[in-house]
């Protein structure tokens, strides 16, 4: 081995296809415990669905599509966007090892007012609370409001605590400072990747190291993101989304909040 490559990736699009790639990459390892720990996530989302009586949902932060696969097996109409073009390679060929027909196309949130083709009676997120501007706060909700349709919902992750301090303090003393995966090979590559984590005023940021090795080559490829992102109050998002047009927004259980169109 002869030469040794670092990459730092540049800003937070190419640290999330970084992440993606080497995610997809790896699946063998995670994908079977991954799957029991989205159904456990998503279930009090399905129950809230249910409960507001949609029948179509874009998982506008879909990533791989995990939750947009069970979105449909749950049998809604489905559909998956995200900003990230590895995510968006990759997720309708998980659709299809799943065995379910889910259109998935490659949008920020700012972009979905011109990339859908159609309206929905929910969009969902996990990640509309990971948005670092308020200003991109205010144009993501009025895209999203621009693809419901009259009376559709809006549903996202939340939390109701006023102290975000709090929330950081206690997100930091259970987050482990530093982890490793055991090295993955596949074919001639070895991957390891190494997280450490640092705390900041406004969440976790979270350094992903990707270890790689190949034959007479080592490299790195280093992808930094907040996660999580403790920025924004219930009352944020309110303010935010009422702004975009949505005439209520209410906290329901599991820390998910419901905007409501007109």
């Amino acid at each position: 081995m002869n030469e040794v490559k670092i990459h730092v990736c540049s800003n937070e699009s190419e640290s999330w296809d970084t992440l993606w790639k080497w995610r997809w990459f790896t699946r063998d390892v995670w994908e079977a415990e991954y799957w029991k720990e989205e159904q456990i996530a998503l279930k009090p989302v399905l129950s809230l669905l249910s409960k507001l009586k949609v029948k179509s949902v874009l998982d506008c932060s879909c990533g791989l599509g995990y939750k947009t696969v069970l979105f449909a097996k749950a049998g809604y109409e489905a559909e998956g966007s995200d900003a990230s073009a590895v995510a968006i390679k990759y997720a309708p060929q998980l659709a299809k090892k799943q065995g379910v027909r889910i259109r998935f196309f490659r949008s920020r949130y700012d972009e979905l007012s011109g990339k859908c083709k159609r309206r929905y009676n929910c969009v969902w997120s996990d990640n509309f609370d990971e948005i670092s501007t308020y200003e991109y706060l205010v144009t993501s909700a009025r895209n999203i409001y621009s693809i419901l349709n009259p009376n559709g919902k809006f549903v996202f992750c939340a939390s109701p605590e006023k102290d975000l301090k709090k929330v950081i303090e206690n997100e930091w003393k259970n987050r482990k400072r530093f982890d490793i995966d055991p090295p993955y090979k596949k074919g001639t590559i070895k991957i390891t990747r190494v997280e450490v984590a640092e705390k900041t005023p406004e969440g976790i940021l979270e350094h992903n190291i990707f270890l790689i090795e190949e034959p007479e080559l080592l490299r790195a490829e280093i992808a930094s993101l907040m996660n999580p992102r403790i920025k924004w109050t219930f009352e944020d998002f309110d303010k935010a989304l009422k702004t975009a047009g949505f005439r209520k927004v209410y906290m329901t259980e599991g820390n998910c909040a419901v905007a409501v169109k007109p």
